[in-house]
C-alpha cells in the first residue's frame, strides 16, 4: 500500500511512501505527524499550517510489478 500526504490549501506532496504495511509492523515508517514534523507543520509553499485535520491523506493500493 502507498501513502500521500499532501497540503490540503495548495496541494503540494509532503510526503509519500510506497511501504505502509511496515509501519504496522516495524515503525519503520514515520507517523503522519512525524512526516508534518519534517516541515514545523508548517507548508513550505503556501506557508498554511499543517496538522492531521488540515491535511489530505491518500492511501492506495500497489500496482502489481512494482515494490
Amino acid at each position: 500500500m502507498s501513502e500521500k500526504i499532501y497540503c490540503s490549501k495548495c496541494n503540494m506532496l509532503l510526503y509519500f511512501d510506497d511501504q505502509i504495511a511496515r509501519r504496522l509492523y516495524m515503525r519503520a515508517i514515520p507517523s503522519e505527524d512525524t512526516a508534518l514534523g519534517y516541515y514545523h507543520n508548517v507548508c513550505p509553499r503556501c506557508v498554511a499550517e499543517l496538522s492531521r485535520k488540515s491535511v489530505k491523506v491518500e492511501i492506495g493500493a500497489q500496482r502489481h510489478g512494482t515494490q
